[in-house]
């Protein structure tokens, strides 16, 4: 699809007005309680990917959480955006999105599958932050980064928007998640990012991933090897705004695509874990600002 400069951000400067925290309690302006509810659960979905992994490796004892009374665990997640032609050569905007694999390979035994959180569902890059970050921001590039299998952003290259911060509290640990927008006008990296070489890449990755699995070696991996071979992305896509919209609102879509039907049915799981609760504030309120007065697609 080619790009196309929408008037409306020429205009209006969106991607330096774009409604940002302002480091006060009241965070997101606009933002109602209701809202922070809805960014909570979409802070537990993300961490909860990496969050498993840390109560459960060995190496990584001192950074479990303590309790309510210890130190909030801190993360990043990023929302690429991206105006360009549809194939009926129709300006639209586009969010960067990654679908979650189905089977949690680090919990799953030989005999016994265990599921990802919201297994199969679409969702943003991002993830923890590591002690050697200097900032979150620093936390939000090395996660994309890594997510993206190595994409190399230049220092300096990531101009990502401060959005909102989160606190929110789990079962075992609190949670600190900041929310940055990525604008593809102003990152280079992002304009020129193919989808199709990063999804080259994870089929690559699976058939590696497939020789361990058929050997019966990955099953003897300790944990930190396995975490490091495990797949946790399906395919990356760049996703027409409404129509992501349209996924997290739409209680009646059984399946979000083919890969997700044939997923279910390996695994016998019965229905969908929609993340629109979750995912829901943050692409309507996008798709406010974004294309006004667009009421999104029913799929």
């Amino acid at each position: 699809a080619s790009t196309s400069s929408p008037p409306s951000v020429a205009q209006r400067g969106l991607e330096n007005t774009f409604p940002l925290h302002d480091g006060k309690d009241g965070g997101w302006r606009r933002q109602s309680v209701l809202k922070r509810c809805y960014f909570g659960c979409a802070a537990i979905f993300f961490l909860v990917l990496v969050g498993a992994k840390w109560y459960t490796s060995p190496a990584d004892s001192d950074r479990r959480a303590t309790g309510i009374f210890g130190e909030p665990i801190r993360a990043a997640v990023v929302v690429g955006l991206k105006y360009m032609n549809t194939t009926e050569g129709v300006p639209r905007w586009y969010v960067l999105m990654e679908q979650r694999v189905v089977k949690n390979w680090l919990k799953s035994t030989p005999n016994r599958t265990a599921l990802m959180a919201w297994p199969g569902e679409f969702a943003f890059p991002g993830g923890a932050a590591e002690p050697s970050d200097q900032d979150m921001e620093e936390t939000a590039k090395r996660e994309l980064q890594e997510e993206l299998l190595g994409v190399h952003i230049p220092a300096g290259d990531f101009k990502a928007r401060l959005f909102d911060v989160i606190s929110v509290q789990g079962v075992r640990r609190s949670y600190q998640v900041h929310i940055y927008i990525a604008f593809s006008s102003v990152n280079k990296w992002l304009e020129s990012l193919e989808v199709r070489h990063l999804n080259a890449n994870l089929d690559r990755r699976m058939v590696e991933f497939q020789l361990l699995l058929g050997s019966g070696d990955f099953w003897e991996l300790n944990p930190q090897h396995k975490m490091f071979v495990s797949p946790e992305v399906h395919h990356f896509e760049w996703m027409p705004l409404r129509q992501a919209v349209a996924i997290a609102t739409s209680p009646h879509i059984q399946y979000v695509n083919d890969y997700q039907l044939m997923e279910f049915h390996k695994y016998e799981v019965s229905q969908r874990e929609p993340v629109g609760e979750q995912m829901i504030e943050v692409l309507v309120e996008l798709q406010k600002e974004l294309e006004p007065g667009s009421q999104g697609i029913v799929l």
